[in-house]
């Protein structure tokens, strides 16, 4: 796989990796999007991460848990910058993704 650096490339998911660390990158590249930053900001701004009430005169707190923004299905196709770091995720991952230029 030759992607070409500081160039647009689009990634398609392929099939569903089967080890946690190929799904963890997977997810940290999916990520990079711009369209799926934009819905992180959006889930951030308008859906509190923290929960606070009184319960017996205290203060309890709860920090919420976020899903990840685009969620890993066959077929998700994503437009990224192709960086370095990029590049080298995309090399660990190439079983499970399609590459192509633009």
């Amino acid at each position: 796989m030759d992607v070409p650096l500081g160039r647009t490339v689009s990634v398609e998911l392929t099939a569903l990796p089967r080890s946690a660390a190929a799904e963890k990158t997977l997810l940290r590249l999916f990520a990079k999007d711009p369209l799926a930053q934009r819905r992180h900001r959006w889930q951030s701004r308008h859906r509190p991460s923290w929960q606070t009430w009184r319960r017996g005169g205290n203060q309890w707190h709860h920090q919420m848990r976020t899903k990840p923004t685009v969620p890993l299905a066959t077929g998700n196709r994503v437009s990224l910058l192709a960086t370095v770091d990029v590049v080298r995720d995309l090399h660990s991952v190439q079983r499970w993704v399609k590459v192509t230029a633009g």
